[in-house]
């Protein structure tokens, strides 16, 4: 299957990672194509995820599909590249019906657009008018600072690192407490 691969898709980047997975690197203009080769010969029939890598140093997503075989004893990782500037590629609901969600999914979060999909409307980010959240140039911290008000003078409005620095010191404490009164239990019972 690996040579078939190599020679049908013109990719050298075919990599056994474990006995139950491969990866396998390909043109975006020939994803499909083995996609549906791998479902149609091999019985790769369930796409269990669409994932998304940032890499804005090199200017591209990396769009990750899995596919798993119909004994669910296999999966094949299938990666492809898209430009981040305008970033689209072609729909798989065609082929697969769970991937309508996955796709709205990252249209919303990395503004990728899935040509074929029409229903990629908001999932959870309602009226989002920013740049997509798991982009790599999107500041969370900035975002916070100018969109959200604080709620001063609650007791839930805590500095999460003073938080966590003081309950840490406090579990010390209590842990040196117990350890001294378990010795001093052990004094007086010789």
């Amino acid at each position: 299957m690996y040579s078939e691969i190599k020679n049908r898709f013109a990719t050298s980047d075919v990599e056994v990672k474990r006995d139950d997975l491969a990866k396998v690197v390909v043109d975006r203009h020939r994803l499909f194509d083995l996609i549906s080769m791998l479902g149609r010969e091999y019985g790769y029939i369930t796409l269990s995820a669409i994932t998304c890598t940032d890499w804005i140093e090199d200017d591209h997503f990396v769009l990750s599909y899995m596919l798993v075989r119909e004994d669910r004893k296999h999966n094949m990782m299938i990666q492809s590249m898209i430009g981040r500037d305008e970033p689209h590629i072609e729909s798989l609901v065609g082929s697969f019906k769970q991937a309508q969600i996955m796709e709205r999914d990252l249209h919303e979060m990395y503004g990728i657009d899935f040509v074929g999909n029409d229903n990629l409307v908001e999932l959870s980010l309602e009226n989002w008018i920013y740049t997509p959240p798991l982009r790599r140039e999107f500041d969370t911290l900035e975002f916070v600072n100018n969109h959200l008000t604080f709620r001063d003078g609650r007791d839930d409005n805590m500095d999460v690192k003073k938080e966590m620095k003081r309950l840490r010191a406090l579990k010390k404490a209590q842990k040196e407490a117990a350890k001294k009164a378990k010795e001093e239990s052990s004094d007086v019972k010789q």
